[in-house]
């Protein structure tokens, strides 16, 4: 419990310091939440334990909701926006194309279902995988591990040519910057363990 308390404490804002920074007051971010123009928190935690002395014992338990730090930066779109949903996803939808085009991949197959990708924001998820949970950002990792994944056959070639693993170092050093650390519980089943870790073992030389 300690080290995912560690965790978030160092990579999330918790929800009254959140609330503090931003001048948003808890009714609005409800408000909005409840509106689709913000997302929910993307760790909310329950602790449950006994206080136990001499004098007797009381039960105790304690909720928090936390937060990635980019939260600030949507949360002041949404102020200036009046926190109007359309034009909020709107302006996700442009920033999630130019953290795409700001990569310069050969075009996808398949338009992205955006609006999938939306309602994931809005639930709160990309804050768990990315280090700041912005659309432009999410745009870069969902891309990166498709096409890492491309590459190496999800970590299954048993080797690559040298100008694959040039294109492979490139894209898993992206991938470094914006995939989240993630919580200790999550690391050994995610994309950072196997789109980063594993492939720099496998292919790039990289130590364990």
């Amino acid at each position: 419990m300690e080290d995912l308390l560690d965790y978030l404490r160092r990579h999330f804002l918790a929800e009254p310091e959140l609330l503090a920074r931003s001048g948003v007051s808890l009714d609005t971010l409800r408000g909005w939440q409840r509106a689709g123009a913000a997302p929910w928190p993307s760790y909310r935690l329950t602790l449950a334990g006994e206080a136990a002395s001499c004098m007797g014992s009381a039960a105790l338990s304690a909720e928090s909701a936390w937060y990635p730090r980019g939260m600030l930066c949507w949360l002041g779109q949404a102020l200036a926006l009046g926190g109007e949903p359309e034009r909020l996803r709107t302006g996700f939808e442009r920033a999630w194309r130019e953290g795409l085009a700001a990569l310069e991949l050969p075009p996808a197959e398949a338009e992205p279902d955006l609006a999938a990708v939306w309602r994931d924001f809005l639930a709160g998820s990309y804050g768990v995988c990315t280090r700041a949970g912005l659309p432009g950002e999410v745009a870069q990792k969902e891309a990166l591990v498709s096409l890492i994944d491309a590459l190496t056959d999800r970590q299954r070639r048993p080797g690559l040519a040298p100008a694959e693993r040039e294109r492979l170092a490139w894209a898993v050093d992206l991938l470094d910057e914006v995939a989240a650390p993630f919580a200790p519980h999550e690391r050994a089943g995610s994309s950072r363990a196997r789109c980063v870790e594993l492939t720099r073992r496998r292919y790039l030389g990289a130590a364990a």
